[in-house]
Formats: C-alpha cells, sequence, structure tokens
C-alpha cells in the first residue's frame, strides 16, 4: 500500500510566476537525475485556492513503504541542487506555512465502473 508525504504550503501573491519556474526545474532534476528520486512512486502538486494571501499548494510524494521515504530524504540532502532548490523554494514562502506529513492509507475503496456501451442511433 502506498505512503505518502503531504507537504503543503502558502505561495506569496507576487511569487507565482517564480513558483511555476521552479517546479519546472524540480520537474527537469527528475527526469535528468532519477537516480535521485528512486523510491518516488508518484508525485502530483495541488493548488487550494487563490485570494489576496496568496496561492496555498500541496506536493504528493508516493512512496511504496516508509523506509523508502527516509531513503528518499537522506540521499536527497546530499547533492549540490537540493541546496540550491530549497533556498530558492523558501523565498517564495509565506513565513510559517510549510507543512509535511506522512499520510498512510487505512482503507481504500475502488469503485466497480460500469462498462460504456455504445448509443444507439435513433430509429427513423
Amino acid at each position: 500500500m502506498t505512503v505518502y508525504v503531504a507537504r503543503t504550503y502558502l505561495i506569496k501573491p507576487d511569487k507565482l510566476k517564480e513558483h511555476n519556474y521552479w517546479g519546472k526545474k524540480l520537474v527537469a532534476l527528475m527526469k535528468n537525475q532519477p537516480n535521485l528520486f528512486k523510491g518516488v512512486k508518484s508525485m502530483q502538486v495541488f493548488s487550494h485556492m487563490q485570494d489576496e494571501s496568496g496561492c496555498k499548494f500541496t506536493a504528493l510524494w508516493g512512496f511504496e513503504k516508509l523506509s523508502d521515504i527516509k531513503e528518499w530524504k537522506r540521499g536527497f540532502k546530499e547533492i549540490p541542487q537540493e541546496q540550491a532548490l530549497r533556498a530558492e523554494i523558501l523565498e517564495l514562502f509565506v513565513e510559517g506555512s510549510y507543512q509535511s506529513n506522512i499520510l498512510k492509507p487505512i482503507k481504500t475503496l475502488k469503485r466497480k465502473t460500469k462498462p460504456k456501451t455504445r448509443q444507439q442511433k435513433p430509429q427513423k
């Protein structure tokens, strides 16, 4: 069962363009150096809302097991790009808004979907 790291933060309203640029740098790093992300099963970023106080985001990183998270964090901290990326993103945050939590699903429900049937053309 997948274990998630949820990182939630608020970006200053005047820093949204920089945040988008920063995200592209992270994605490029993930593509160019996949060994740094070998424990990562998935990653999604969600935008919550946008108002005068900023825009709230959640980055949801999926891992197969808890030990993968620990190994990923340890390995990622050792690279020079990580320090530069961290310094850049911290400048964009509303102070005190960053939170990081580990989420483990308790129960997962899977819905059965009905197969789509072709609609018949009305007869004339």
